[in-house]
């Protein structure tokens, strides 16, 4: 398969994936649970941003990108003004995802210190996706398209940017382990929750490739670096829509109610409001019951208590992620 079918192959897949489970993700949060967030709306952001670098990329393509062969309505210039476009909407919505993982923890954290550190690392990711944006699409740019090979420090900046990727995609993955942690959640459920909450994690995998790719350029010369500029770029496409799959995964478990073998002892049926509908809701109230007990050293009466007390502003709020209906 040549690098134009790979790349148009790859954008075919994840276009229609990442349409099917943002759509179930918006279904979910407006009509399920009625709980539509910052999370729902940045990701949502992030998938316009990437429907867009697709139609940048097709049209680059039309033009003759990644061509093998000579058409009469090829345009070099047109090729390489829409895989600009291409690429920068592409480095842009990498951040986005970013941001709406980093809301979706937001959201079942109740320990002000962790929320803190949320929202600085969401300060944090913000500023990383402007500079590796002016790099990516500006100062490091050739022919539409960033060259990390074309100079040391945009080789250097390649590898920051890269590395830097890894290791937040495998903070936010990790995290939900240390959040939930002290959470009175059925086990099976809790793991449930890590997983979904860490599906991120597979989307570094396709950043890893990108970083062997990134190490070989400046050794690449002709073809050869023509090549791994596609790949680099069939990757990046890559990473993305598996981000955004991973992203959306969360929202979708309501749909998941009618599998006993997940959720044994999980109510199927029952209005909105009502407060043992999942273990996300499930989450939130107990991390809180567990606060409350730790401060105060309370008795299990203290805990039912406080458990009663919260129970209806968590199933009113946006902390409902996992309720099931």
């Amino acid at each position: 398969m040549s690098h134009r079918e790979s790349l148009f192959a790859a954008a075919v897949l994840f276009l229609v994936l990442d349409s099917i489970v943002v759509f179930l993700r918006v279904y979910v949060r407006t009509k399920v649970i009625t709980s539509f967030g910052w999370d729902d709306f940045v990701l949502c952001l992030t998938y316009v941003g990437f429907v867009i670098s697709h139609g940048f990329g097709f049209s680059a393509m039309h033009y003759g990108y990644a061509a093998d062969d000579v058409q009469p309505w090829y345009d070099k210039k047109k090729a390489t003004m829409y895989t600009y476009g291409n690429q920068t909407t592409l480095y842009i919505s990498a951040g986005l995802v970013k941001l709406a993982v980093a809301l979706v923890l937001l959201r079942i954290s109740v320990s002000r210190g962790m929320r803190i550190l949320l929202i600085g690392s969401m300060v944090v990711v913000g500023i990383w996706t402007v500079i590796t944006v002016v790099f990516a699409s500006g100062i490091c740019a050739t022919g539409g398209s960033s060259n990390w090979a074309g100079s040391l420090k945009c080789t250097q900046v390649g590898y920051f940017r890269t590395i830097s990727n890894i290791f937040i995609d495998y903070f936010y993955a990790l995290l939900p382990v240390y959040i939930l942690r002290s959470s009175k959640m059925q086990k099976k459920l809790k793991l449930i929750a890590i997983f979904l909450l860490g599906l991120g994690i597979f989307a570094s995998t396709a950043t890893i490739v990108k970083l062997v790719i990134i190490v070989r350029l400046p050794y690449a010369k002709g073809k050869e670096a023509d090549g791994l500029h596609y790949n680099l770029l069939l990757w990046a496409d890559i990473e993305l829509g598996l981000a955004i799959l991973a992203a959306s995964a969360a929202a979708l478990r309501p749909l998941l109610r009618h599998i006993p073998a997940l959720f044994d002892g999980t109510p199927k049926n029952g209005s909105h409001n009502t407060e043992d509908n999942g273990p996300y809701h499930e989450l939130v109230i107990n991390s809180r019951d567990t606060k409350k007990t730790q401060t105060t050293d309370g008795t299990a009466v203290t805990q039912s208590k406080t458990h009663q007390n919260t129970a209806a502003d968590a199933a009113s709020s946006d902390e409902e992620l996992f309720r099931v209906p």
